[in-house]
């Protein structure tokens, strides 16, 4: 069926209100075929469904991201060794499909129900943990019909590369780390999501903007237009922001120093015992722009994002439940 552009709002602006409620509050749309008509996209495509223009979004988080996952970490609850080795991918794994398909379903896109006319609308998520396959194949997300389908591993999906083409963060080469316009580098690239529905620059972003009168106000749970993206075309971030107003010469020094501990790194390997030096390379990509530091994550956030160790995990998820008294229950519970 062809959507209206009502059905398509209410989409969007359905997928958004339930990731921000997930704490998934980067939704930044754009059309799959920026990304497929690069370089690296022509040997290495995402799925467009036969669309001139296909709508998908990158899906992220920041660092509000963290408390709103510590309310719902319960380590009892995981039941194989993959969710246990990382729970931040399995709750991504499990929830962002599904939303997608209710999203659909709220816009009168998809039903299967008894007595109604089946309408289906396809969908695939990719993680940016996962690869990704073209034409879209695999298990279909809990709950769903053989027509949303999660992409199962068979190539490297460059989730930095598409960040940049799509126009939501600068690709640093360099540092090998997406910088965006408004949170710096400290944010998370989940997944992407690609639908069969057409991309409508003029429409599509304008329902995900981000105003900054509205980003001034920091209750942003309670507020969708805290989700969404600040970009108003999605075309590509052609300089680094993390050099604002810099002159060449200034730049071409921080790209020197950059190149110098990048290698410094590389050469020693990774080891835990060094994280702080990797947040301390990760940070200096920020010291021109000081208002990033509000994005910053926390510090047992940036402790977990380098060493995903899962005991911290559950102290941080155990002191934080026991200071809020006030019942919290997940939206989806597994």
């Amino acid at each position: 069926m062809t959507a209206t552009i009502e059905q398509k709002r209410i989409f969007i602006t359905s997928l958004r209100r339930s990731l921000g409620q997930l704490g998934l509050d980067i939704v930044h749309p754009f059309a799959a075929q920026s990304y497929n008509a690069t370089t690296l996209g022509q040997s290495n495509p995402i799925p467009t469904f036969n669309q001139t223009s296909t709508l998908s979004f990158i899906v992220g988080s920041h660092r509000t991201f963290w408390e709103i996952f510590l309310a719902q970490h319960y380590p009892s609850k995981l039941e194989t060794e993959a969710e246990r080795r990382d729970p931040m991918d399995h709750y991504c794994e499990r929830l962002i499909p599904r939303v997608t398909l209710q999203a659909l379903e709220d816009a009168g896109l998809y039903s299967t129900q008894s007595g109604q006319e089946h309408i289906t609308t396809t969908f695939s998520v990719a993680f940016s943990h996962w690869w990704i396959t073209v034409p879209p194949a695999g298990t279909p997300p809990p709950g769903a019909k053989p027509t949303g389908f999660v992409v199962p591993p068979t190539k490297i999906l460059p989730i930095q590369h598409v960040a940049h083409a799509a126009g939501f963060a600068y690709f640093n080469p360099i540092a090998f780390l997406n910088v965006h316009p408004v949170y710096g580098p400290w944010f998370g690239m989940r997944a992407i999501v690609m639908v069969d529905l057409p991309y409508d620059v003029s429409t599509d972003n304008e329902w995900l903007l981000i105003t900054d009168n509205n980003n001034n106000n920091n209750n942003s749970n309670n507020n969708q237009n805290q989700t969404g993206t600040y970009s108003k075309d999605s075309r590509p971030i052609e300089q680094n922001p993390a050099f604002e107003g810099m002159s060449s010469k200034e730049i071409e020094e921080q790209n020197a120093t950059l190149e110098a501990t990048k290698n410094e790194l590389l050469t020693k390997g990774w080891q835990a015992e060094d994280w702080e030096e990797w947040v301390a390379f990760r940070t200096s990509l920020t010291k021109n722009r000081v208002d990033w530091q509000k994005w910053r994550y926390s510090d047992n956030q940036m402790r977990y994002h380098y060493l995903k160790d899962s005991e911290l995990l559950e102290e941080c998820a155990i002191k934080f439940q026991e200071g809020h008294t006030r019942s919290t229950t997940t939206l989806f519970p597994s």
